[in-house]
């Protein structure tokens, strides 16, 4: 198979204005010994496994299934390298996407809204109140004004219990478990609307037990948001919500490919949607009788959100595209929000015919929406692709209705950390356009070091690179930083 060296920013020269970062930065004393014994380690590795600088065929990435060699790969790809050798035909795919959406011939439009996506939020450590005090103050009003907002919640919210933190270098099996103040900071601090769904399926959401999910869910209905994914019936399950706005109403399902390794009772499966969805050809029944479902409740738009796919790559597995495919064209899904990988993963529009409706339909999907409130060392896990999907609904001429997604807009962030955490921690979400053309400009914000502004150039760098059809303003809309009020005092 004909293979393209990535530019990817660990091995190739760089801009004149950066350098290349490792792929981890951790920022306490104790982290940084361990990931530099960690990458001597994996380094050695690396040069018995030259087959690591692609990503391995059909890798499933669950723990419940791995071998001591799948630990390892994942290991190296984390500390060491990811993969930068992928097949050329699938970096043209994404690299000459078109994200126009074309109405069809007769169509009116009636009504619209906007949907608000983002990635994962996790319990890190750096998620407290005297952390984040300013965590939204960029770019809270742009994402939390939409119709709906969504994002994966991935962590239980086990109440009874205390919370269980993502630590700094991760080096055993992690179970999560997020509290109040945690939700609170996901939610906006308190100075925004907060969430209309979330996803609540995922490979943690087995973490606290049966009782942690049921006390999630229970969570979540007081502070009246919807969820999905999880259910503490079966009548629950298949319940999953359809939010109307503006007469547009909009399903949400969502589906895990793992629970770590974890396997829920045969007599309840019901308690998370958990399909094998990281193997070549998995079992998409049950996904189809979801859209089905969706449909018979009147619902006008189907939107999928799939916990699945290939940690640390710039680019999703091939197998993992075959699969979101297959989905749009056995399943009728109209987006598919993928999460899991961590860090941004490009998007792209899928022209199929709807196997229920039997009409031609535009598609749209992202194979990562990245980590969203959380803070890993991981640097790629710092960039935020922050979407606003619209959808419109009409009538043809002839007063049969239609409804489909009319634009794309993406918001690229950098989640900025304080460097020298001995003076204290300090995350905030900031514009990255705005912030490059800043740091080019010599006027760079007060609180950001030098290597602050290094992290920013590359990871611009990085969604240039990976993301370059999307920074094309022909095909994509890339929200001007300059609309956004209150842009980096």
């Amino acid at each position: 198979m004909t293979k393209q060296k990535l530019h990817n920013l660990f091995f190739i020269s760089q801009p004149t204005e950066t350098k290349a970062l490792p792929a981890t930065l951790p920022y306490s004393i104790k982290g940084k010994i361990l990931v530099a014994g960690l990458k001597f380690l994996y380094s050695i590795l690396g040069k018995f496994n030259p087959h690591w600088h692609s990503p391995l065929p059909d890798f499933e990435e669950n723990p419940a299934y791995f071998s001591l060699k799948d630990v390892l790969y994942l290991g190296y790809k984390y500390y060491q390298k990811t993969p930068y050798l992928y097949p050329e035909s699938l970096v043209e795919h994404f690299h000459k996407q078109n994200f126009e959406f074309y109405f069809p011939k007769g169509f009116e439009i009636k009504n619209k809204i906007t949907i608000s996506a983002a990635g994962d939020l996790i319990p890190y450590t750096w998620i407290q109140k005297p952390y984040t005090k300013h965590l939204w103050d960029e770019v809270g009003s742009y994402f939390f004004n939409a119709d709906i907002v969504f994002a994966n919640l991935e962590t239980p919210i086990a109440t009874s219990r205390p919370a269980n933190l993502v630590p700094e270098v991760m080096l055993t099996d992690m179970l999560f478990n997020a509290n109040e103040e945690m939700f609170e900071i996901f939610s906006g601090n308190g100075k925004f609307k907060g969430y209309d769904v979330l996803s609540t399926a995922n490979n943690h959401s087995y973490d606290m037990g049966k009782q942690g999910i049921f006390e999630t869910i229970s969570f979540l209905e007081k502070q009246k948001v919807a969820f999905t994914g999880t259910a503490r019936s079966p009548e629950e399950r298949e319940n999953f919500p359809i939010i109307e706005r503006n007469g547009i109403r909009v399903a949400f399902i969502a589906y895990t490919y793992s629970l770590n390794k974890f396997h829920l009772p045969e007599s309840e499966t019901y308690l998370v949607n958990h399909e094998r969805l990281n193997t070549p050809t998995p079992d998409l029944t049950q996904i189809r009788a979801d859209v089905r479902r969706a449909y018979q409740r009147k619902a006008d738009i189907v939107v999928l959100s799939l916990h699945t796919g290939n940690a640390y790559q710039p680019y999703p597995s091939e197998h993992t595209v075959a699969v979101y495919h297959q989905i749009f064209e056995t399943c009728g899904v109209d987006i598919i929000l993928g999460s899991h990988p961590h860090n941004p993963q490009p998007m792209e529009k899928y022209s199929f015919v709807c196997p229920i409706t039997k009409k031609p339909k535009q598609g749209f999907a992202i194979y990562s929406l990245a980590d969203f409130v959380a803070y890993d060392i991981f640097v790629w896990d710092r960039l935020l692709p922050l979407l606003k999907i619209e959808i419109v609904k009409g009538n043809f001429e002839d007063g049969n209705p239609h409804t489909q997604i009319s634009r794309v807009k993406v918001l690229p962030v950098y989640n900025w950390g304080t460097k020298n955490t001995r003076k204290g921690k300090e995350m905030r979400f900031l514009p990255l356009e705005q912030v490059v053309a800043q740091i080019r400009h010599e006027q760079t914000p007060q609180f950001m070091s030098k290597l602050c502004q290094q992290e920013a150039l590359y990871l611009h760098h990085f969604w240039q690179e990976v993301f370059g059809a999307y920074c094309n303003y022909k095909k994509m809309k890339v929200l001007p930083t300059s609309l956004l009020n209150n842009c980096l005092r």
